[in-house]
Order: C-alpha cells, then sequence, then structure tokens
C-alpha cells in the first residue's frame, strides 16, 4: 500500500486486504483529480494498481441511479487519510466505537480489527451498500455490527459509544453523535460549509457539549440529509445583474485559510470558477442570490450581494491577522452550533438566510 501506516494499525492494515473490500468494477481517482475506470476482468494490472494505490476509489455515483450526472456518492476513501481518522480516534482495545457511513466496510474492519470486531457498530442509509459491506466483511471473518438506516440520528441502542468516527462531512454537527458519545470520549467528523467541505474536526465531548479543532483537509461527500445545491443564475441574469469593479483577486479571497472565513460569512454559497477563451470568472450562487467576478468585473443580482459579502468577510479575515484555519472551533450544544475564532466568545458570523 502506497502509504505510511502508523505502526498501532500495522496489524489491521496486514490482516485487512484492501482489494477485498473493491468491486470489480470502479473509478480510480487519482491524485491529479483525473478518473480512470478500472476494470478487474478485463485489466487486473490496473485495477490492483488501483487498489494498492493511495488514492480514493469510486464505488458509486448517483445513489446508484441507472442514469445521471455523474456524481461520486460511494467511495472507498485513500488509505492515508482513513488511517489518519482512526489514528486520530485514539481507540484502544475493548473501546466501542460508532461508524456513521460504513462505504465498503474497509475502515470498519481495520476499526473491528483493533477494537474487537464486537465493539463496533457502523451504520449505512443506502441498503445495497450496507448489503455489499456485509458481504465483505465477511471475506475478512470481520463481525461488525452493520445498520441499514440514518446516519444522522446515530444508534441509541448502541450508546454510549467511547468514539464516533463519520466519513460522510457535515454543515450542521447532529447532536445526536454527541449525546451518543461518553463524556470524555471523541469523535472525527469530516466538516465544512458549502463552500469549504474539506476539514477533518476533532471532537472531545463534554457532559452536553463537544468542541472541535480542525485537524486536516479532507475532502468527503456530504450526509445525504445535509446535502445542498443552488440553483444556476436566471437566463436574464445579465439584464437584472447590478454592475461594479473589484480590485481584488478572487483567487486571493477564496485562497487556502481565507476562504474558511468567507465561506462562513456567506453561510448557504457555492463557490464555482469557470474557464473559456476570455479567462476565468467566479460564480457565486444562493439560492436566491448569484454573482460573476472576472478581470475585476463585478455582476449581482438576487436578495442578496454575493460579492460584496465576499469582500467583507474577506477584510474580516484580515483585521483578524489572517488566521489559519485551526484556530477556528467549533461548539455543538443541543440548542446551537457555533463557530468560533480562539476564544468561544469570539463567534464567527454566519450568514443564516438560508440554512435551516
Amino acid at each position: 500500500m502506497g502509504t505510511n501506516v502508523p505502526e498501532p494499525w500495522r496489524a489491521a492494515v496486514d490482516a485487512t486486504p484492501r482489494e477485498l473490500f473493491i468491486p470489480d468494477r470502479a473509478l480510480w481517482l487519482r491524485s491529479d483529480h483525473t478518473t480512470v475506470p478500472i476494470d478487474r476482468s478485463t485489466d487486473p494490472d490496473t485495477w490492483l494498481r488501483a487498489v494498492y494505490s493511495n488514492d480514493a476509489v469510486i464505488t458509486q455515483l448517483d445513489d446508484g441511479a441507472a442514469a445521471g450526472d455523474g456524481d461520486f456518492t460511494s467511495s472507498c476513501s485513500m488509505p492515508s487519510l482513513v488511517l489518519t481518522m482512526l489514528d486520530e480516534l485514539d481507540v484502544k482495545p475493548g473501546m466501542t466505537a460508532l461508524e456513521i457511513g460504513t462505504g465498503t466496510g474497509y475502515s470498519g474492519a481495520l476499526l473491528g480489527h483493533r477494537i474487537g470486531p464486537q465493539n463496533v457498530i457502523t451504520i449505512e442509509v443506502d441498503p445495497q451498500i450496507a448489503d455489499s459491506a456485509r458481504v465483505n466483511l465477511a471475506k475478512v471473518d470481520s463481525p461488525i455490527t452493520v445498520i441499514t438506516g440514518d446516519g444522522a440520528a446515530g444508534y441509541p441502542p448502541g450508546s454510549p459509544f467511547d468514539r464516533v468516527i463519520a466519513t460522510a462531512s457535515v454543515e450542521t454537527v447532529p447532536y445526536s453523535w454527541v449525546e451518543q458519545t461518553r463524556p470524555g470520549g471523541l469523535m472525527i467528523v469530516p466538516w465544512g460549509p458549502p463552500m469549504a467541505n474539506h476539514h477533518l474536526m476533532r471532537f472531545v465531548v463534554g457532559d452536553d457539549s463537544a468542541v472541535g479543532t480542525i485537524i486536516e483537509s479532507a475532502n468527503f461527500m456530504r450526509l445525504r440529509s445535509q446535502r445542498w445545491e443552488p440553483p444556476d443564475e436566471p437566463d436574464d441574469f445579465d439584464e437584472i445583474a447590478d454592475t461594479s469593479t473589484t480590485d481584488l483577486d478572487p483567487r486571493v479571497v477564496l485562497g487556502n485559510h481565507a476562504r474558511l472565513a468567507v465561506a462562513l460569512h456567506l453561510g448557504e454559497c457555492r463557490a464555482v470558477f469557470e474557464t473559456d477563451a476570455s479567462g476565468e470568472t467566479l460564480w457565486l450562487l444562493a439560492a436566491d442570490s448569484w454573482a460573476s467576478v472576472s478581470g475585476g468585473a463585478v455582476r449581482q443580482a438576487g436578495a442578496r450581494r454575493l460579492w460584496d459579502e465576499a469582500e467583507a468577510a474577506y477584510s474580516w479575515w484580515l483585521e483578524q491577522g489572517s488566521p489559519v484555519r485551526p484556530r477556528f472551533h467549533i461548539t455543538v450544544t443541543a440548542e446551537r452550533q457555533w463557530v468560533w475564532l480562539d476564544s468561544p466568545e469570539n463567534e464567527v458570523a454566519i450568514n443564516r438566510s438560508q440554512n435551516s
């Protein structure tokens, strides 16, 4: 396997061949973001290279529908990320764990080998994926419990758990996960607002709350119950849009650490960069608002002025001293969730106009 294996997980990796969890036909998502169809029957060498690369393998498109847009909806994550998440979980043999999102069953099998399969419950919303995972787990004699159900609800009959790990990202951390984790327990959760959905959080759980810290960058598919897609700009966008200019480069405004600050302030908004013969255009898309920025020209329409909001958020980030992402934290309680910078009292304003 093309990755370094943390010593506590070496025996689990050796006992759990990844090839037993990869379907004969899938998509190899390579590190350069290109995809390569793999088929074990027609090209076993490429299939095996994909399996033992440090890349993700896409195992389902469009929720299993026969026709669709080709959206990735399930995968076997890149091995280094799987092992990072498991290592951050800081488990000890005999602990209990809940996994949200079974997928192929690979990470659940590793976890079961480390703490005992009887101590792992994994929940999968897609019945077909859950059934496939059960078959895969049987290949390595890993009798962890696979539940078919909505992972957002957790699994109350098995709680409290010492550890909770999610393999689908969320914008709002379900409080059910917090209340089903023992005080002093840990949760590893992919998190992010729509414009910056690529953060891995480590939560320490208290008596009635959890506090999370960013530990890694990681891209995961969204928990199905929290998916959100904005509409495209209207056909008459050019006619209804207000025009202005900007001296700011959109790539700088949405660059690395700044992007999280901007994404938090804009809330339910998606950023898309498009390139054509005339150059690059940034589109900001919300439920009822749209903006484009290209070559310093700004067009905005709808209930909100999205680029104005982005500029203001970027200015706020600069005023705070250009904080890096690990300085942002999250507190989750039964009543609400809030993001803060350095101190819980320094709450980051988030646009809630489209949030539930």
